[in-house]
């Protein structure tokens, strides 16, 4: 979805001011710091979460074999979602700056919520019992997440009018994130030829995929948390602008 900058002067020096205290580039810093345009909310929201999230984790939750404890876990992560995305798209000019917080807490949701269909796949159609998987499978996940996180956050460290010829610099934390997703898929496609039960080997790599995909979500967080800090210096420095005057 397309972003829209803010304009205002005080925005932009406290932007200015914040990106001086840190490691972060001006320049990709104020870039990073824009809302989403409100055109667009009440249709992602109504994607995001109606249609993909609810789709993509209920059918599961609910299929057979049925198990409560999926059930007890996901519902209500799920019922919050789904009446924040009704908010969104009944007020999305009210809620803009609000939107940023709803995709990072999606992707939350949306990327653990596959990785505990995966168990339900693993122990409940495979008929896995070692605990091992579910340690196991968590331990590569914040590892990958902990990579993806690291390599934005390098991102804005770097100015972005950069050569592309530096991009070979930015290979290394990418292509090590890719390559413990694509080593966890194959680890699980293994247990197809073990255990014969393809279908459900196939579900949880394309599950794994999903959960790995929506990482990009998660980010909008850290994004959110930055453009809050930023408005309220603005908000600050306006009022003592108005006392003074």
């Amino acid at each position: 979805m397309a972003r829209q900058k803010r304009s205002t002067s005080s925005t932009t020096t406290s932007v200015t001011k914040r990106a001086e205290g840190t490691s972060f580039h001006q320049d990709a810093f104020e870039n990073y710091l824009a809302v989403y345009a409100v055109d667009g909310i009440r249709f992602s929201a109504g994607t995001l979460v109606l249609f993909f999230l609810n789709v993509f984790l209920l059918i599961p939750v609910f299929s057979v074999p049925f198990q409560s404890l999926y059930v007890y876990i996901l519902l209500p992560p799920l019922a919050v979602m789904n009446v924040w995305a009704v908010a969104l798209i009944v007020a999305p000019r009210r809620l803009q700056l609000n939107y940023v917080l709803f995709r990072g807490v999606f992707g939350i949701v949306c990327s653990l919520g596959f990785m505990i269909i995966v168990q339900k796949f693993a122990y409940g159609m495979l008929g896995l019992t070692t605990p091992w998987y579910a340690i196991g499978s968590f331990a590569v996940y914040g590892f990958a997440l902990y990579q993806y996180a690291k390599f934005h956050l390098r991102k804005l460290q770097q100015s972005p009018h950069r050569p592309k010829a530096g991009a070979g610099s930015r290979m290394p934390v990418a292509t090590l994130t890719m390559l413990t997703g694509a080593g966890y898929l194959l680890a699980n496609l293994s247990l197809a030829f073990v255990t014969q039960q393809t279908v459900a080997v196939v579900l949880m790599c394309v599950y794994i995929m999903l959960a790995f995909v929506v990482f990009h979500f998660i980010m909008d967080v850290h994004r959110y948390y930055w453009l809050r800090r930023v408005m309220s210096i603005a908000q600050g420095t306006s009022v003592h602008k108005t006392q003074n005057s």
